[in-house]
């Protein structure tokens, strides 16, 4: 599972919620020509040779992307020489074969290492409009800070960014968003700076070299930031694979990862450099004591201390266990962070399936699924709904994009009904009215027990059209959809993500 930057730009200039409290070529830049591999030579030598060092320590952070099994080696490396870096996690990668567990990711908190966001399922953010954008990035966030970790920078998958991807990155909460291939890099780029300021002028996009290739070599490494100590400023370096035999364009042996840390960690012992997590370079953590000494000192061993025990991953709910009905859907609701079920008092995590929804769920899992969008409720509509009210900021949004209208009382008050079950007909409608409210007039019936007259009638067949409903067959042969029948959590798992199948964008 490989993925690709997006093209290659101008060389010459680069431009650059709570949870539930009671519901539950690569990325690298194509070989430039070879005048420009030239051209990079000379003015790496001229640059070091002509101008004298910066003043002030030059910052370099080791960052690392996807959450890929390999990167523990270079955890050890760099706990070995007391370096830390930031890891961005592909949230719905975790626990899977070939990538870091929950139990890896609490380890590498534990050493001071930095978890930063990389999407829920690495798309190109690019491609998808801005609802599904902020569903990859705010539900990325969501579920990391869901496992106990302070998430405050991104980094683009693919290093592709636009302004509905800004966008998406800025109104999750999310500080920076790293870019790639914006900074002078061993074989491209040779007129572009060597570092990043601080703060970044964008830090929506900010500027780092090409990721780190199995082309690469310790001279080349050493390369970004001798480069960089010319001048003073910042420099992300960008691992994948940290191994031998994988992944033939961006693996480098552990050996070379060891060499490079070795020297780089020399260098932050006399004062040359200084090497931070993003947070840390960035002033949203304290950054790392000077080392007193002038040579690095090991720690004993270089093996992860023991994590401490995880907590069960939100797609591991003791009451779903692999072969349930619907154990696919509701693992896919936890994994993009629209449901968390509950904490029982054991430390287990429950989903609760049979469990029917009630309306201020239902406004919390579409609000979710929206990407949690940044809202500020005014005013509520609801006389039943006050700030007070569990899930006040979703059932308010819910209205503001029409999805509910709610109830008109006797009195002349308009009511939510928060904690009312719903029902299958009034999901379909929710679901119809979140898809835009899509021209579709039905032809006929889908269902016996749904007539023209029925209430939702347009709602309920264009569900079934989809593929969102596939209702009941009777023992007569008929089919049914129920209309009155409370829906339960697992059924709720399956509409959203027959939904999210019919409408991926």
């Amino acid at each position: 599972m490989r993925w690709s930057k997006h093209p290659v730009r101008n060389q010459a200039r680069h431009l650059a919620e709570p949870p539930e409290p009671s519901a539950g070529g690569w990325h690298g830049r194509r070989w430039t020509a070879i005048v420009g591999v030239l051209l990079l030579a000379v003015s790496t030598v001229v640059g070091v040779a002509g101008t004298s060092k910066a003043a002030e320590p030059t910052i370099v952070s080791l960052t690392f992307d996807d959450g890929l099994v390999s990167q523990l080696a270079a955890a050890q490396a760099l706990k070995a020489h007391g370096l830390v870096g930031t890891f961005y996690i592909t949230t719905s990668f975790i626990d899977n074969s070939g990538f870091l567990t929950r139990a890896n990711l609490n380890t590498l908190a534990a050493d001071g290492n930095e978890i930063g966001g990389h999407s829920v399922t690495h798309p190109d953010l690019t491609t998808l409009n801005a609802t599904a954008a902020r569903a990859e990035v705010c539900n990325s966030k969501t579920t990391l800070e869901g496992w106990g970790f302070t998430v405050t920078n991104f980094a683009y998958p693919f290093a592709a960014e636009n302004a509905t991807a800004q966008s998406a990155v800025r109104d999750c909460g999310f500080a920076t968003s790293r870019g790639l291939g914006d900074l002078r890099s061993p074989a491209s780029c040779a007129d572009c700076p060597v570092a990043e300021s601080l703060p970044p002028a964008n830090p929506m996009v900010t500027r780092a070299p090409d990721q780190v290739a199995s082309s690469w070599t310790l001279a080349d490494l050493q390369a970004r930031v001798t480069d960089a100590e010319t001048t003073g400023g910042w420099v992300q370096l960008t691992f994948h694979e940290i191994a031998v035999g994988t992944d033939p364009s961006l693996t480098i042996s552990p050996a070379l990862f060891e060499s490079f840390v070795t020297w780089l960690a020399a260098r932050t012992a006399n004062g040359t450099t200084s090497v931070r997590t993003v947070a840390q370079a960035l002033g949203q953590s304290p950054a790392p004591a000077p080392s007193p000494s002038s040579s690095p000192s090991p720690s004993p061993s270089p093996t992860p201390s023991p994590s401490p025990s995880p907590s069960p991953s939100p797609a591991s709910f003791v009451d779903v266990p692999v072969g349930s009905p619907l154990y696919t859907e509701v693992s896919w609701m936890a994994s993009q962070g629209i449901s968390t079920g509950w904490r029982e008092s054991d430390g287990t995590r429950t989903f609760r399936p049979g469990v029917a929804a009630s309306r201020d769920m239902m406004a919390a899992f579409f609000y979710r699924l929206a990407g949690s969008p940044a809202y500020t409720p005014g005013t509520s509509p609801f006389a039943d709904v006050t700030p007070q009210t569990p899930f006040y900021k979703e059932i308010l949004w819910l209205a503001s994009q029409g999805i509910t209208t709610g109830w008109e009382e006797a009195n002349g008050t308009r009511t939510f009904r928060p904690t009312v079950a719903v029902n299958r007909d009034q999901v379909a409608a929710f679901v119809y009215r979140f898809a835009g409210n899509p021209a579709y007039t039905p032809t006929a019936s889908p269902f016996a027990d749904i007539s023209p007259q029925s209430a939702f009638y347009t709602e309920i067949s264009w569900l079934a059209s989809q593929g969102i409903s596939n209702g009941w067959t009777e023992s007569d042969g008929t089919r049914t959809f129920r209309p009155g029948l409370p829906v339960n959590r697992d059924q709720v798992a399956a509409f959203l993500f027959r939904y999210n199948s019919a409408f991926p964008a």
